[in-house]
């Protein structure tokens, strides 16, 4: 399996607080899952691994800072991602959600 750490440290540099699977709470915070790995095979081999990484930034500040260098990061870095934004109404959070291919 493909090794997940220079993901990690990738958002570690964006993020010092980021955490995998479960947010640290508070204010703002953000959280990475990955939940779908994919396997390219040819030949009965396999030629490559990627997976389907979910970012969560979760913040209560417009224009978070921390926001736009997770996107700058990823973008920097290469690695595919959708982007959207959601405001949950019950929290009052603003949910960054970068779904990212790597």
């Amino acid at each position: 399996m493909k090794d997940l750490t220079p993901f990690r440290d990738l958002l570690l540099g964006a993020d010092p607080r980021a955490t995998k699977f479960k947010g640290a709470g508070g204010d703002s915070y953000t959280v990475w899952t990955p939940y779908s790995p994919d396997k390219t095979m040819s030949d009965n081999e396999q030629e490559d691994f990627t997976w389907h990484i979910q970012v969560d930034r979760f913040t209560k500040i417009d224009n978070d800072p921390i926001a736009e260098e997770i996107y700058n990061k990823l973008t920097e870095a290469g690695i595919p991602f959708e982007y959207n934004i959601d405001f949950e109404e019950d929290t009052g959070y603003i949910h960054h959600i970068y779904d990212c291919l790597y």
